[in-house]
């Protein structure tokens, strides 16, 4: 599944694309060593396929990458986040 990351000033992000069109993302911020998960959205006719989970996967391996700690302030990221031994070391 193609994820983009796509990194400008302010709030970047990464999107996922299927068929040539974007069916979700997960918008964060960095300040500082930390990045901020502040939204997880996937189209509803997507979900539950995994492909939220592979989006906030991406998004730590990215942070981990940079040596940066994540704080998911999105509701869907905190909890994929903390129920994953894999994931929950980048808090």
């Amino acid at each position: 599944m193609p994820i983009a990351h796509d990194a400008r000033s302010g709030e970047s992000e990464f999107v996922l694309q299927l068929e040539g069109r974007r069916r979700g993302h997960l918008s964060y911020t960095t300040t500082d060593g930390v990045m901020r998960i502040e939204y997880v959205e996937v189209d509803p006719d997507l979900r539950g396929g995994g492909h939220g989970r592979q989006l906030v996967e991406t998004a730590v391996a990215y942070a981990k990458a940079q040596q940066w700690r994540v704080v998911p302030i999105c509701g869907y990221a905190r909890t994929t986040i903390q129920r994953d031994p894999a994931l929950a070391d980048a808090l």
